[in-house]
């Protein structure tokens, strides 16, 4: 890649740009903060869902501090933007009670960062919520939740019981002699050029995210096509310039798009190194994750892959995995430390 993106890329990999964890609701200033937004994000519910019996979970911080469900808090810097509660399901898993963000920042991502540090570790995940809340729904579907029940309560109001179970997607593949796999979603790219020094025996892997670290748009297939609109984002702005692709790249909800057949060299590693052989593009097959350096990826994200590196070690002398970061180490950061290399090397034997 070019020294812009590098410049580019460096200084946002540097940043922290939010952080997700855990928190203990005993220092009252956190606590106050968990109250003003659930109370904020409680009348904007109310009034989307024309619902105003829709009960709020804390009137004060007291109840706030007396919390004994789990916790999880998404952060700017100090300032809190969004929490999710969650409560032991007798069954297992967790079950989510409230997910509230700071109406000032909404559509941002921050209940999403929220979902997905919740179902990292988790094996199974229920949520109940009002069918006309349409953007919640949205996001429990983005997340791979699915309706397991609905119903109406006395006044009329017509709940979904969602559920998620990790694994419960078994994706297959096929890559037909043209060098595109069948079931992804073709997306051909004009930056490719021939392989120079036979066939590929490295996979690396990448993660990307346009605009930095928001999930779901189509600037990535943009990017890689040229087309990337400069006024859609500020930062696409500095990276429209750019001519780059990847074979693959892999979406939150385990979607596979195909930029480049396996035979042809993709324009994803840049400088790069591999056991002293310079160049990496030349042998190397390109998979992009849909993510970031700073929060796990999906389940979804992981089936596919695995599948699809079962898939191409059919076909193509594959003798490596290794992320971006290993080929180019000081320049590029990913997949990132949230990458799961233990769980991949469990299930596909390559060395990493």
């Amino acid at each position: 890649m070019t020294e812009m993106w590098q410049s580019v890329t460096r200084k946002v990999e540097m940043d922290i740009p939010f952080v997700v964890k855990d928190v203990v609701l005993n220092d009252p200033a956190l606590a106050e903060a968990v109250l003003r937004i659930q109370l904020l994000a409680h009348q904007v519910e109310v009034n989307w869902l024309n619902y105003p019996a829709l009960p709020v979970m804390w009137h004060e911080v007291s109840q706030v501090m007396a919390c004994r469900d789990r916790v999880i808090g998404a952060f700017e810097g100090e300032a809190l933007r969004g929490v999710l509660v969650a409560s032991k399901r007798q069954q297992g898993g967790w079950h989510i009670e409230r997910t509230v963000v700071d109406p000032a920042h909404f559509g941002a991502g921050w209940g999403y960062r929220l979902l997905n540090y919740l179902l990292a570790d988790a094996d199974e995940v229920s949520v109940d919520t009002a069918e006309v809340n349409a953007a919640a729904i949205a996001l429990y579907h983005k997340a791979g939740f699915v309706l397991e029940q609905r119903w109406n309560v006395p006044d009329g109001l017509v709940l979904w019981r969602l559920l998620y179970q990790a694994g419960r997607l078994c994706p297959v593949v096929h890559l037909e002699p043209s060098g595109w796999v069948r079931e992804a979603r073709q997306v051909p790219s004009p930056n490719y050029d021939a392989r120079e020094h036979g066939r590929p025996e490295l996979l690396v892997i990448h993660n990307i995210s346009l605009p930095p670290y928001r999930y779901g748009s189509q600037a990535v297939e943009q990017l890689f096509t040229n087309s990337l609109d400069p006024d859609e984002d500020p930062f696409f702005a500095t990276i429209r310039q750019l001519r780059v692709s990847s074979h693959f790249f892999i979406r939150r909800n385990g979607q596979l798009v195909q930029f480049v057949p396996v035979q042809a060299r993709a324009w994803h590693a840049g400088v790069s190194s591999w056991q002293g052989r310079e160049r990496c593009n030349d042998f190397s097959i390109g998979v992009e994750m849909e993510g970031c350096d700073f929060e796990p990826f999906t389940d979804a994200q992981y089936q596919m892959l695995l599948a699809l590196v079962q898939e191409l070690r059919q076909y193509l002398p594959l003798k490596a995995m290794t992320g971006h970061e290993d080929i180019a180490p000081g320049r590029k950061t990913d997949p990132g430390p949230y990458f799961d290399w233990a769980r991949v090397r469990r299930e596909i034997d390559l060395p990493m």
